[in-house]
């Protein structure tokens, strides 16, 4: 048998079990491999040269009493191969950096201390990119990893990553262009955390706090603005990330936005109290989240689209921004870039044969413009087809969506719902779902039915939202126009 210093330490121990206590009585760096999910991950990976390196130990030295141990318990011949005819200090294969990332952060998902982790993290690798962080998510969530759990580890895997983060060169991007938008965002509600933070240090005290109420209530409202960023992620940058296979990422950042979304949400509940302490937790957790994302953002998110973005696809997430809108900026318009194809305006002049009546496309485009609600299509391959373009939308939507799986269009939380009622639709047991909400003192009410053709084949689902306050408040009669 040959071995190197580019021996699988792994593979090693399985043929050779004895060797598991020698590597554990050599350093007690090597007590994890007593965990048999460690040997069959990292150890399938991990080489000898990379085992000494975590052990302190000389490569020369593990290699020699390898085969020492090897040849009194079996009297194998064992032949060391010269380390000099391998490259020396040879990269690993992104695939294999990815899989040993994955499996690092696996071991917090378990339960390890993050400092122990940190010092197996630092041995194997100086820096790593996002794309790689990406795609070690993109394999946790593949082998079963729920979101959810992912969004809980990621406070550890950024902190574990933090200073290792290997920074590609971007350029200075010009005005206009998504990213730099994003970017100036971010500046802007890094200044208006921090502001926020500084107000709250000097309002500990019940009458500093009556006194500082009013306006840190003005901010909060200002820095509850930053959802409009996030909505653009989620319409504009998701969809063009998940067609480059990256679906895991956009997931767990989702879960991220509805964290913050739900923290706001309480912060502006405490200000309606008198617990002055409560309300300061209350708007500090919601800046902390907001600064971590913008942390999120600018060191995993944005170099990682920087690099897998093509220009066409910064077309197409600049196409449908607007309609989305922005967070406290007006972008310039220094960044020129191909036109990306809008949705094309319904403008012909042959008539569709309806039910009862003919109607040109023109028509039933403007009709279903004119509409008091929000419609939405999905198909019955579940990719979204159609959304009207009401004045004033409920939910944000923009042309990024169509074509995208509705899977990818609600957060990871009510993805199951989403799914049972299309399962349910789709089998016949139910035609119908509907639900209701308050959203920032808005009452919203929200249909689904299940589309179906003259011979009851499933052609899709419907989603009718409407903002119905006003119904809702609605008492005894009116029958004259109101006009007058």
């Amino acid at each position: 048998m040959e071995l190197s210093k580019k021996t699988k330490i792994g593979g090693l121990i399985k043929k050779y079990p004895f060797l598991l206590d020698y590597f554990v009585d050599k350093s007690p760096k090597f007590s994890k491999l007593k965990n048999p999910l460690m040997r069959k991950t990292i150890g399938s990976i991990a080489t000898l040269e990379q085992a000494a390196g975590m052990g302190n130990i000389d490569i020369g030295e593990l290699l020699l009493e390898i085969t020492t141990q090897i040849y009194h318990h079996t009297s194998d011949n064992i032949t060391i191969i010269n380390s000099n005819q391998a490259p020396p200090d040879a990269p690993l294969a992104r695939k294999e950096r990815i899989e040993l990332l994955k499996n690092i952060v696996l071991q917090l998902h378990n339960g390890a201390p993050i400092d122990e982790v940190r010092k197996e993290f630092l041995t194997l690798f100086h820096n790593v990119s996002p794309a790689e962080i990406g795609q070690m998510e993109q394999k946790l969530v593949a082998e079963g990893i729920p979101e959810t759990e992912i969004k809980k580890l990621c406070e550890l895997h950024v902190e574990l990553f933090e200073n290792s983060v290997a920074q590609s060169a971007r350029p200075e991007l010009p005005k206009g262009h998504p990213l730099h938008s994003f970017q100036e965002e971010n500046k802007l509600a890094d200044i208006k955390c921090r502001e926020l933070l500084d107000v709250i240090k000097g309002a500990n005290e019940p009458l500093e706090f009556f006194a500082a109420k009013p306006g840190l209530i003005e901010s909060v409202e200002d820095l509850a603005k930053i959802i409009r960023h996030y909505e653009r992620k989620e319409n504009q940058l998701f969809p063009v990330m998940e067609r480059h296979g990256l679906t895991a990422p956009p997931q767990v950042m989702w879960e991220l936005h509805d964290d913050i979304r739900a923290l706001l949400k309480t912060a502006r509940k405490a200000f309606a109290t008198d617990d002055t302490k409560g309300t300061i937790d209350a708007v500090q957790n919601l800046v902390v989240s907001i600064c971590d994302m913008i942390y999120k953002e600018e060191n995993i998110l944005f170099p990682m689209v920087f690099e897998t973005f093509s220009e066409d696809d910064w077309a197409q997430v600049y196409s449908g921004e607007k309609e989305i809108g922005y967070a406290w900026i007006t972008p310039g318009t220094e960044w020129k870039t191909a036109e990306y194809p809008a949705a094309t305006q319904a403008t012909q002049t042959g008539k569709i044969t309806l039910d009862k009546g003919k109607l040109e496309p023109l028509v039933i485009n403007a009709i279903l413009k004119s509409l008091p609600v929000d419609l939405t299509f999905v198909n019955a391959d579940n990719k979204v087809a159609y959304f009207s373009q009401t004045q004033e939308r409920i939910f944000p939507r923009s042309a990024g969506i169509i074509g995208r799986d509705v899977d990818n269009c609600h957060p990871p939380k009510s993805v199951h719902v989403v799914e049972k009622i299309l399962k349910a639709f789709k089998s016949g047991e139910h035609d119908t779902a509907e639900f209701w909400l308050e959203l920032n003192g808005v009452f919203i009410h929200i249909r689904y039915y299940a589309v179906r053709d003259t011979n009851g084949s499933y052609l899709g689902c419907l989603e009718v939202s409407q903002d119905v306050t006003g119904i809702r408040a609605l008492t005894g009669e009116q029958r004259l126009l109101s006009w007058e």
